[in-house]
């Protein structure tokens, strides 16, 4: 059976996923931590039949989020994987094939008051929404598949420790993870004073894109960085005199303070 480790050197085992929870728990526990795993979105149970036009079928989904700037919303299906493809694409086609309409941004609003009415509105109006299914355990034979129905497979493990006390994991494909720091790594060879920024969107998220500058503090010191792309890798670079970073060590994480609008390197 899997099993962790955290910080304080607490072990947590995987709860056996065929046998130890139903449907109804797992969904409960995801949606208690949906708002906490994406941070800038609305998530909210979602219950309304759905009609494929198509094959003239209904299906209900179980969650729905929506992204607090309304630029981008799911729905989602919650699926134990002890489930046949054939049952999970059956629910999928249903809201692939579904025609959203202003009935949709209703309820919708309804299940999460917060949410604006006429952005819903607009949003279902421009906007398909993404698909995803959340699964208890990988399932690498249902991607390719769901793919094609531009829905993602997201694995969604609760493990819990000696005390009953839950740990979950999340892997697989899902919306990017919005946080306030990234894994760097220094590069010792190559181009001179060079971080490698390994979470890809990190950047992005905050509006800089090849050739923007940062400043970025570090014991004290704020100097200057550039970003550069090479295919898939993205970089920092700091045209300075004098080495920006520790030369002995080459793991650091890259902090964004929000109050003070501030980024910092600290090892990692």
């Amino acid at each position: 059976m899997a099993r962790v480790i955290d910080k304080n050197k607490v072990w947590y085992l995987e709860v056996a996923p065929r046998s130890f929870y139903d449907e109804e728990a797992l969904e409960r526990a995801i949606i208690q931590n949906l708002e906490i795993i994406f941070p800038q979105f609305k998530a909210f149970p979602f219950k309304k039949s759905l009609q494929d036009f198509r094959r003239l079928r209904y299906n209900k989904p179980d969650l729905a989020m929506v992204k607090s700037d309304y630029s981008e919303w799911y729905i989602i299906e919650v699926e134990l994987g002890k489930h046949s493809l054939e049952h999970v694409l059956d629910q999928i086609e249903t809201f692939y094939y579904c025609d959203y309409r202003e009935e949709h941004a209703r309820y919708m609003q309804r299940r999460h008051p917060v949410l604006d009415l006429s952005r819903l509105k607009k949003m279902v109006d421009e906007k398909e929404p993404e698909l995803m299914v959340i699964v208890n355990e990988p399932k690498p034979d249902w991607i390719e598949d769901l793919r094609d129905l531009r829905c993602k497979v997201c694995v969604f493990q609760i493990y819990h420790d000696f005390a009953g006390n839950a740990l979950y994991r999340l892997n697989g494909e899902h919306p990017y993870i919005y946080t306030h720091f990234c894994h760097c790594k220094y590069q010792k060879e190559g181009m001179p004073f060079t971080v490698e920024v390994l979470e890809k969107k990190f950047l992005d998220s905050y509006d800089i894109h090849e050739g923007d500058k940062i400043k970025i503090e570090f014991r004290g010191l704020t100097l200057q960085w550039e970003r550069e792309d090479a295919g898939d890798r993205i970089f920092l670079q700091c045209h300075h005199t004098d080495p920006p970073l520790d030369p002995l060590a080459d793991r650091y994480r890259l902090n964004y303070n929000e109050g003070l609008n501030i980024f910092s390197f600290t090892k990692d």
